[in-house]
């Protein structure tokens, strides 16, 4: 009975990881991924601004935009502000129009997702203020009110049709050069989105 049991066990095991192997293997991959940012001196309040982009190309033509954002104070020194907006979507690519060898456009459709995060006082004042967290693939009644206060009927397809948009970007892809060896995958040029500009 010991070595049926040993064996049954066995076998389930196998089993167990043949699915979750299976399942590990037809995830998409990373394929490249570009990085930016920027840091500016908020001048009014004597606060600094530090941005970074990154964008991220995986296997099966999705991309992940992620853009953080911290606010640091000088004389009044400490985090007056964290935000991480994270998009999702499909894109497209193509030889870059400004005719560089390791330079490529990539079109981000609109996304399908966004996950907005921010938190600390430095948000006081922006259309979207105070500490929160937006999340269009889990809504909440929760998001809809601070939102959409008045009317109380915003919803995670209303969020996408105001903030989702098709952007083009730049990137420097330097494995396009062979004698390029600078390994340095940029994103030349900033995306525009409301969403950040709001």
């Amino acid at each position: 009975m010991k070595k049926l049991m040993k064996v049954l066990a066995l076998t389930l095991s196998v089993a167990m990881l043949c699915v979750v192997l299976a399942s590990c293997g037809g995830s998409a991959k990373l394929a490249k991924a570009y990085t930016t940012g920027t840091a500016y001196y908020i001048d009014g309040i004597g606060w600094y601004n530090s941005d970074t982009y990154t964008l991220k190309l995986n296997s099966d033509n999705t991309y992940e935009l992620l853009f953080t954002e911290h606010r640091f104070g000088t004389t009044d020194p400490g985090i007056k502000g964290i935000r991480t907006v994270i998009f999702t979507g499909k894109y497209t690519e193509a030889a870059s129009s400004d005719g560089w060898e390791t330079h490529k456009d990539v079109t981000l459709e609109p996304a399908t997702s966004i996950y907005f995060e921010q938190h600390e006082k430095g948000y006081g004042r922006s259309t979207i203020a105070g500490h929160c967290v937006i999340d269009t693939n889990n809504w909440t009644a929760d998001m809809t009110e601070l939102l959409d206060p008045e009317a109380n009927a915003m919803t995670a397809k209303d969020f996408l049709a105001k903030y989702a948009q098709q952007v083009v970007v730049t990137v420097e892809d330097p494995s396009l050069d062979v004698e390029d060896s600078s390994l340095g995958y940029r994103l030349l040029t900033v995306p525009e989105l409301a969403l950040l500009a709001d």
